[in-house]
């Protein structure tokens, strides 16, 4: 049984003996978690983009970086990365809510978990996710499908096979090399749910977990374990439509047994991560929030491409542009990026403020080029909300015809509410 650790993003990690009392910010562990969490960092390629390693007054400290899910160790600890917002305790559910607008991933199916017990730690929501899509599958009765089989009979059945009758059977007149169509349920995608669930029965500790996998293992019981999971994945991608109403199950099942998280490759000391971009997240939930709730979904593009920032070098455009969110709203068009960052809405010159709010100038480049490519006249940022950004910053001026608005998103309100604040303001001549 795993043991499983949360962690905020921006945290530090340092040993339980190295942080005294309750310090924000930091999260002590045990020293053999630290040294296998450490070993990972330094032997991973990609671990520079999840964690930092730093030294504080002689203390070793591993700083989480903007990344969220979950990480598997090699001692069999799990550490789980949340999302840094204000009210901390509600950062679970709120990632869960985020992840179900996640492009290309199996998380649409989270509903159920959430209403269900939020207060899980993220595996144990996710292994519940995954037996809510592979349950139907069994009160409708698993799919069976045809397979050729091939083998010596003592009696006529499908096809003759000559060749293997003089090669196998030359010394045996009574048997018939024959080969014929079966109806098994032994097919890939059966294999493939029958481990996933073997693979998480040993790695749950959640009792109604536990018990629905039994079920579940108990239907499947005449399918056997997948020899090579990655030839029944590759099998199951050229498959027929038979087994569509698997798509969610196999979808969750490619997840949880290969790990299958976004920029994170596998390194040497790791069987296991389920780990996302933040930024990701955030972009794929706001972009989701307008593609659904702007007045007119045919006015919005996400990732659209279809300018260059060159538009000739050696006769060929060069520096493919691609904003977050495209919208062409009557004779008029807006250019959106989000930014998982924390801006200070402060004003310049108070006690508290940050000179340029927090803002990174290549984000204030970046969306200049975007306005004069796409011809846009107003230009937003989208930053979530903070203690110190709750509403718009003053209008910033590239020019007389270039506008750009910062503009706070709050994760904590719905997702609809808070497109519409977006549209009032955009559309609003005091907007723009």
């Amino acid at each position: 049984m795993a043991t499983i650790i949360s962690v905020a993003e921006n945290n530090l990690i340092g040993k339980f003996d190295s942080i005294t009392g309750l310090m924000p910010g930091r999260v002590g562990v045990p020293e053999t978690v630290f040294d296998a969490l450490r070993q990972f960092v330094f032997e991973n390629e990609d671990a520079d983009g999840l964690f930092t390693f730093t030294v504080q007054k002689g203390t070793e400290f591993i700083r989480v970086r903007n990344y969220v899910g979950l990480l598997a160790l090699p001692d069999g600890t799990m550490l789980e990365l949340l999302p840094k917002i204000e009210q901390q305790p509600n950062a679970r559910p709120l990632l869960l809510n985020m992840l179900r607008y996640l492009r290309h991933s199996p998380f649409r199916t989270l509903r159920g978990a959430q209403s269900r017990a939020v207060n899980l730690p993220l595996w144990e929501l996710f292994i519940t996710a995954f037996l809510n899509t592979a349950e139907p599958l069994a009160q409708q009765g698993i799919q069976r499908a045809y397979v050729s089989v091939e083998s010596n009979e003592r009696f006529w059945k499908g096809r003759f096979q000559a060749t293997r009758q003089l090669r196998e059977n030359s010394y045996h007149a009574e048997r018939l090399a024959v080969v014929y169509d079966e109806l098994t349920a032994n097919v890939p995608p059966n294999r493939i749910l029958k481990s996933t669930l073997l693979y998480l029965a040993n790695r749950t500790t959640y009792g109604a977990n536990q018990r629905r996998i039994q079920q579940l293992l108990w239907v499947l019981d005449e399918v056997p374990v997948s020899a090579s999971v990655a030839a029944d994945l590759e099998a199951i991608r050229r498959s027929s439509r038979l087994f569509a109403r698997y798509e969610a199950a196999l979808l969750w099942a490619k997840t949880l047994l290969l790990g299958q998280g976004l920029g994170v490759k596998v390194g040497k000391t790791t069987s296991f991560s389920l780990l996302f971009p933040m930024e990701r997240v955030f972009e794929d939930y706001v972009a989701h929030g307008i593609r659904t709730h702007w007045p007119s979904a045919d006015d919005v593009r996400v990732q659209e491409s279809s300018v260059h920032l060159v538009d000739e070098h050696v006769g060929l455009p060069k520096f493919k542009l691609r904003p977050d969110i495209i919208i062409r709203h009557d004779d008029r068009t807006f250019v959106l990026d989000t930014k998982w960052k924390h801006v200070n809405g402060q004003e310049p010159g108070s006690q508290v403020s940050t000179g340029n709010y927090g803002i990174e100038q290549t984000d204030m480049y970046q969306l200049y080029a975007y306005g004069k490519k796409y011809a846009a006249s107003d230009l937003f940022l989208i930053y979530p909300v903070s203690e110190t950004f709750v509403k718009p910053l003053p209008v910033f001026r590239y020019d007389a015809h270039t506008r750009l608005h910062v503009v706070p998103f709050d994760l904590t309100n719905s997702l609809a509410n808070e497109v519409d604040k977006l549209v009032k303001y955009a559309l609003s001549p005091n907007g723009s």
